[in-house]
């Protein structure tokens, strides 16, 4: 399959080896999608693959397309979700529209873009939030926070910002 990409092989080819079972046929056959005009419900099932090789294929066929990353959501979450940090902090954040959003409600889901909005407690009299995940990661009231190598795949624990659509869910995480 990578021998095909630059050539003229038929897309009906390429669009049977994006259906098969093995993920490095399927990041393959994506990256020969480089280059030529492919429909646009193509490259959107290579960026929602369980396979993080054919999602970055997907990408680099958007880049070298030049067709703008499809926003694809999972969810609409409410107007302000919710991220428990170290502590208990509790950081309250707005998810913008052209986000890109995986998860369900009651589960954790995350975003490639937020706004923080609030910060719920303090540690030792200052009020930020510091990630469970890699306690470096600071929240303040006012950041937009942006997530450059986000995983489109739907796994719960993988890249991107961590929220709950409630309050409660967040609390009890």
């Amino acid at each position: 399959m990578n021998a095909c990409n630059g050539r003229e092989v038929p897309f009906e080819v390429i669009e049977r080896w994006l259906k098969d079972e093995d993920w490095r046929v399927r990041a393959a056959a994506m990256n020969a999608c480089n280059g030529r005009e492919v429909p646009l419900e193509v490259i959107e099932r290579g960026l929602k693959d369980e396979d993080c090789d054919v999602r970055a294929a997907a990408m680099n066929a958007c880049n070298s397309n030049n067709i703008p990353i499809p926003i694809i959501r999972t969810i609409e979450p409410p107007e302000l979700v919710y991220k428990k940090c170290v502590g208990g902090i509790i950081v309250v954040a707005f998810i913008p529209k052209d986000a890109q959003i995986r998860g369900n409600f009651n589960h954790k889901c995350r975003a490639n873009k937020a706004v923080i909005k609030e910060i719920i407690g303090d540690l030792c009299g200052e009020p930020v939030g510091i990630s469970k995940y890699d306690l470096r990661t600071l929240y303040y009231a006012g950041d937009e926070i942006e997530i450059d190598d986000f995983d489109f795949s739907n796994r719960e624990c993988s890249t991107g910002f961590h929220f709950f659509c409630t309050i409660e869910e967040a609390q009890r995480y």
